[in-house]
């Protein structure tokens, strides 16, 4: 019986552990998007977030991959930009954000995305 609690506090502690870490592992991956690093997914592919700007009601998010190739000045030459709809994806029109280097923004439904890259 002894042995069966003590497995079953084991258990319990290692689930409790597993989860703390992905969740560390979530926090530090929304602060490397608020940094505006990329993640190179695959040969000239780069996965970011995309996020309203909504100064009132409630904002939202997109995943969003871009394929180009990294530029001179750090930013992305970018060739393609697609964003996550219903399990597929799907290339959307982008333009550049004046005044903020290496930031784009794009319309998916009736909101205004951006995104740096």
């Amino acid at each position: 019986m002894k042995k069966l609690f003590l497995f079953s506090l084991l258990t319990l502690t290692f689930t409790l552990l597993s989860t703390t870490s992905v969740e560390i592992s979530k926090k530090e991956s929304n602060k490397s998007e608020i940094n505006h690093s990329r993640n190179e997914v695959n040969q000239n592919w780069y996965s970011t977030t995309g996020q309203t700007r909504n100064t009132y009601g409630e904002n939202y998010s997109i995943s969003v991959r871009v394929q180009g190739s990294e530029g001179y000045s750090g930013c992305v030459n970018i060739s393609t930009v697609q964003v996550s709809s219903g399990g597929g994806w799907s290339s959307v029109s982008y333009s550049s954000v004046y005044g903020e280097d290496c930031t784009y923004y794009f319309s998916a439904g009736s909101n205004t995305y951006y995104f740096t890259i």
